[in-house]
């Protein structure tokens, strides 16, 4: 059994196009990835999104963590995570830069807090300042009211192509 300050994912390849990675936890279901009927060129980029989905996760969560701990009433908090691949100096790909984009819906009164959150934000997360050295982690952060907060079922803007 792993102790606090450490995880374990078990990876398995269960065929040709099947994989999962073993999470082991009861809040975080097993991931598979079903590459079944994908054409190669189109399997690209799963990697890049687990790496901006765990930033964006631990992001978000810090975020919300320490506005609640400080009295603020989070009525919605969405993001979004961009993670854009380069070149190093020897020509491998890599991962470039992460942005991610944050909506947190506050009440006015709330504003404050929100404000010295931003500030204790701009270090990161757990993730993002412990990968700092090897790439950008940008974050922007943008307060709505209650009342600006779309039907979370509809697909959120922050995540559209530009």
């Amino acid at each position: 059994m792993a102790d606090k300050n450490e995880v374990m994912v078990e990876y398995r390849r269960e065929s040709p196009d099947i994989h999962s990675l073993v999470m082991s936890s009861k809040a975080l279901p097993d991931i598979r990835i079903d590459y079944t009927g994908i054409p190669q060129d189109q399997r690209g980029g799963t990697s890049l999104k687990l790496l901006a989905g765990s930033i964006l996760y631990c992001f978000a969560a810090t975020l919300n963590s320490a506005l609640t701990a400080r009295g603020a009433k989070v009525w919605s908090l969405r993001g979004c995570a961009k993670a854009v691949k380069g070149k190093d100096e020897i020509l491998r790909t890599k991962v470039k830069e992460v942005a991610i984009d944050i909506e947190v819906a506050l009440d006015d009164k709330d504003e404050p807090i929100l404000e010295r959150c931003k500030a204790i934000m701009e270090r990161g997360c757990l993730v993002s300042y412990s990968l700092e050295e090897s790439f950008e982690v940008e974050y922007h952060i943008k307060r709505l009211r209650p009342e600006e907060v779309r039907n979370l079922d509809s697909e959120s803007e922050l995540c559209q192509s530009e």
